[in-house]
Parts: C-alpha cells; structure tokens; sequence
C-alpha cells in the first residue's frame, strides 16, 4: 500500500513554476530519497505535501486525499523533521521532545504521553542529555533532538528535510545509524530530502532526482548513473562502489586545477 500518493503536482510561486508535473509514491516501509541541485524545489515539495504551500494536482496519505486532513489528523500520521532546529535557551532536550505528542493530547498529558516521549528519547539516543538545555548540546545532538521530536509524534511516515545539514561526517554516520535502526525497529516509511548522493544510495530503496526540466526516478542502481548525474548537476562523475558498504557512490570532477 503506498502512503504517499502524488500525482501531476504542479507548484508555483511569485507566478513562477517551481514542480511542474511531478508524479511518484512512496510504498510502506520504503525509503525514498529526493535530491537534486539548490533552488530545484526540494524544500517546496515538502511544504507542498504537506499543506503548507498551495498546489495542484493530487496529494494522498493512506489513500486519503490531503485536503480531507485537519492538521491535527495529519500530524498523527505524518512528521516532518525541519533542516533547522530552534533553539530556545533554557529549553530542556526533554521538553523539546515532548512538544511532539501536541497532536495527541487532547486535555492534559497521560501516561501513554510519558512513555512514547521516553521511548523516542531512547531511540534517539538522548536518554543521558534529556536534562542538558538546548544551548548547551552540540548540532548533532540539535539533529537528534529533532528527529525524537519527530518520533514522538508516533507517525507511520516520516519526513526529514535535511536531517544532516551543517553536520560534520561523524555524527552524519551516527544519524544514518540511527534511522537505519528507527526503521527497523519502527518499520516507518521515509521521505528524504538530501545533498550527499552517496549518502542517499545508503540510505534508501529509490531515488528520485529533480533536473532542471525534468525528474529522474527509480531503484537506486537505476538512477544513479553518471549520465543522469551530469544531466541534473552539469558535472562530470564517477559512479562506483564503495567497498565500505558495497553502495554505490559518486565521485566529483570539481575542475580544480
């Protein structure tokens, strides 16, 4: 059953066409990553699919058309993990969690509230910080507060948009450690917007690539090509495997001399 269904979106803005008839799903328990060049429409998509940008088309979640959702039965479903985490001095990590059961609590919190806050700091790895302020932890454990956030919302699909943004390469694979394990734990369905394309081969069961004037989406080993790379990016690559993970990756002619 596929959970995210989108068909002919089209998105404009300021009278400019920034998705123009994008058409793709994403399947239970499937990874999908969205990549492509800066200013594409990577970031719109997700505001789109979400509610949060006018669009046409059809967006659906579960077979459920989007616009049939209240925003609170939507975030009951779906959670989106932002590129940038606020910052609130003085905030606790724990507190910062727990702003994720918002959609489920009707009155006040209940013990159901405690416990899936208490299981999605587990997850995430922040048991030992959950007293620590938010000025006072590092930006990878800023990422982490923001994907138990995420967690806490017990969605069934999960969007991080840019979860490694601003991260340096060790907490990037101790992320990437953690959703793989989110997933298998959870068996959550993941919609991934990213940079690092060999990060997205990891990561995911499909790619989908925006180009300039055209989408490129399939299985990882069919879209990930040196001419498909160079068509969206105008760069010239190497697609290889990397022994480390037997992915494939990509390397970058970045034309220094």
């Amino acid at each position: 059953m596929a959970v995210l269904e989108v068909t002919n979106l089209q998105v404009n803005l300021d009278s400019r066409v920034i998705i123009d008839n994008l058409t793709f799903s994403v399947e239970s328990s499937e990874t999908l990553s969205v990549l492509g060049p800066n200013g594409v429409g990577k970031t719109t998509l997700v505001r789109a699919i979400t509610g949060l940008l006018p669009f046409e088309g059809q967006v659906k979640f579960f077979g459920r058309d989007l616009k049939s959702y209240s925003r609170k039965q939507l975030a009951q479903k779906v959670a989106v993990m932002n590129q940038r985490q606020e910052i609130t001095p003085g905030f606790k990590v724990k507190d910062a969690v727990s702003l994720g059961r918002i959609p489920h609590i009707t009155r006040r919190e209940t013990k159901k509230d405690f416990e899936v806050v208490n299981e999605a700091l587990r997850l995430a790895e922040l048991e030992v910080l959950q007293d620590k302020t938010l000025d006072t932890i590092s930006g990878g454990e800023l990422a982490r507060v923001g994907l138990a956030r995420a967690l806490a919302q017990e969605p069934e699909f999960l969007i991080l948009d840019e979860p490694t943004a601003h991260l340096d390469v060790g907490y990037i694979a101790d992320l990437t450690e953690l959703l793989f394990k989110i997933k298998q734990e959870k068996q959550l369905s993941l919609l991934l917007i990213l940079h690092d394309i060999s990060l997205a081969s990891a990561l995911s069961d499909r790619l989908l690539f925006f180009g300039d004037d055209k989408f490129y989406l399939g299985d990882v080993d069919e879209v990930l090509t040196e001419n498909v790379l160079e068509s969206v990016y105008g760069v010239e690559n190497i697609v290889g495997v990397n022994p480390l993970n037997g992915k494939k990756s990509v390397w970058w002619n970045y034309k220094g001399q």
